[in-house]
């Protein structure tokens, strides 16, 4: 009896023994698949959810070094100035700029303008919102649309807070600390690179005197004594536009039948 009851104590004993190692199995397992998909899901740097890190350490795309081709060839051209891209027109206003950028890859962002009401700057929005390519991204990537709100009284209602989409540049590069460089019209200067910082938008200056958001608003500037309640380019920012991810529904042209598809500053001429 005695030696039938010391069985049944093993017996337990291996039952609950191996139970146990049934659970830290299955634990292991669980853990291991946790790890597995730890290890391919995307990191993201803070502020980020539209792209992680290995899209924006990537090197820049061909179609990406063609984008900043075409903007050097427009950099230091005076406001308003007219220009032929691929035989095409525009005005460099702020959406013209945009545009005429693109369109030396034949990408015509104001394809289908015609669908949307409001000035250009809210067409394109609308268009890329459409199709689904907004972000809100801390850190974009070169060849991204910028916008922005309030940088004019567009309604002309005196209050300088109720006027979204007023401007729009483009993404050109983007520093380790999150300076934004950008290329766009600006209303005095013409086209030119300026910056913004979206980890610190209320700041002119960041670390070392360097600056990280220059001003945008109408009629502002840091040597201003006054300046609206929102005047820095960082704190105007609506959205940022991946054109260059819906590339196809934009293009007007066939890049691999056509070598003017090339960027060179001989085909982007001023106009008349």
């Amino acid at each position: 009896m005695e030696a039938k009851d010391s069985l049944c104590k093993r017996c337990r004993k291996i039952m609950v023994l191996s139970a146990f190692c049934v659970v830290l199995l299955s634990c292991a397992s669980t853990a291991a698949v946790k790890e597995n998909e730890a290890a391919v899901t995307p990191a993201y740097p803070a502020g980020n959810s539209y792209r992680p890190f290995t899209i924006l350490s990537a090197p820049l795309t061909a179609d990406e070094k063609q984008l900043l081709a075409s903007a050097d060839a427009l950099m230091g051209t005076a406001p308003g100035s007219k220009v032929v891209v691929n035989g095409k027109t525009f005005t460099l206003d702020c959406i013209g700029t945009v545009c005429a950028i693109y369109y030396q890859l034949y990408i015509d962002l104001a394809k289908d303008f015609s669908k949307y009401p409001g000035n250009g700057v809210k067409r394109l929005y609308a268009s890329l919102k459409d199709q689904k390519v907004l972000h809100n991204d801390r850190y974009p990537r070169a060849g991204d649309v910028v916008f922005w709100d309030n940088t004019w009284d567009a309604n002309e209602d005196g209050n300088k807070n109720n006027d979204p989409l007023t401007h729009a540049g483009v993404v050109i590069s983007v520093d380790e600390d999150g300076t934004i460089h950008y290329v766009h019209s600006h209303i005095k200067r013409g086209i030119i690179v300026e910056v913004m910082n979206l980890k610190k938008p209320d700041s002119y200056y960041g670390e070392n005197g360097k600056v990280i958001n220059n001003a945008l608003a109408l009629g502002s500037g840091i040597s201003r004594p006054v300046n609206p309640e929102h005047w820095l380019s960082g704190d105007l920012c609506n959205s940022f536009g991946d054109v260059l991810a819906v590339r196809q529904y934009y293009s007007v042209a066939s890049a691999d039948n056509d070598d003017a598809y090339l960027p060179d500053r001989a085909r982007i001429a001023l106009g008349n």
